[in-house]
């Protein structure tokens, strides 16, 4: 799979953005939109037919399946390469306290997760760059919309050519809605 990843800084641009990717032939199943919280997707959900992933819900689905456990229930760890580390620190979640009572302040907790937002991004299949891309730009309020697709660089490509490829399409899309980043993915 190949990747082409817009960052943007308003929901309108990506609203836009997927509007004009829809008309040029993009599917919803080929769009990802990563966005920092419900606050932050809302709108884009509400005016297009492309679900915005947001990093709040990720990193919670992220810690409960690791610890197998609820708001109160006893963490444990799943053995599949991934010690609860909130577990183990005394706390549950952002700033909560365990069943004990115990619990950290936000910055504390927050320390000893380290790179739970990439860690969130990595479980949607993005690699190393690009959840750490997703994750710097998600975390200080913008989106990121990646395409996906399947199609390989054209001979055109290779040649010095224009770009007429589906990636080529899409980034000139995110080029005409204003993105201020635009990555290649792998």
């Amino acid at each position: 799979m190949a990747r082409k990843i817009g960052i943007f800084e308003s929901q309108q641009q990506v609203i836009d953005a997927i509007t004009q990717l829809e008309n040029s032939g993009f599917k919803p199943g080929e769009m990802m939109i990563l966005a920092k919280d419900s606050e932050h997707s809302r709108r884009i959900e509400a005016e297009t037919d492309v679900h915005a992933d947001e990093m709040r819900d990720l990193e919670e689905t992220r810690y409960d399946a690791r610890t197998h456990t609820g708001t109160f229930g006893t963490a444990y760890s799943s053995g599949i390469g991934e010690a609860p580390v909130a577990t183990a620190y005394g706390f549950t979640g952002f700033g909560g306290g365990t069943t004990s009572g115990v619990g950290f302040p936000f910055a504390v907790s927050y320390a000893f997760i380290g790179n739970e937002h990439e860690r969130a991004f990595r479980s949607l299949g993005l690699d190393n760059k690009e959840a750490e891309l997703c994750c710097q730009e998600v975390e200080r309020g913008a989106y990121a919309l990646i395409v996906e697709t399947t199609e390989s660089k054209s001979l055109l490509d290779k040649d010095g050519g224009p770009d007429l490829s589906t990636l080529g399409v899409a980034e000139a899309v995110f080029r005409s809605c204003g993105a201020s980043r635009i990555a290649n993915g792998s």
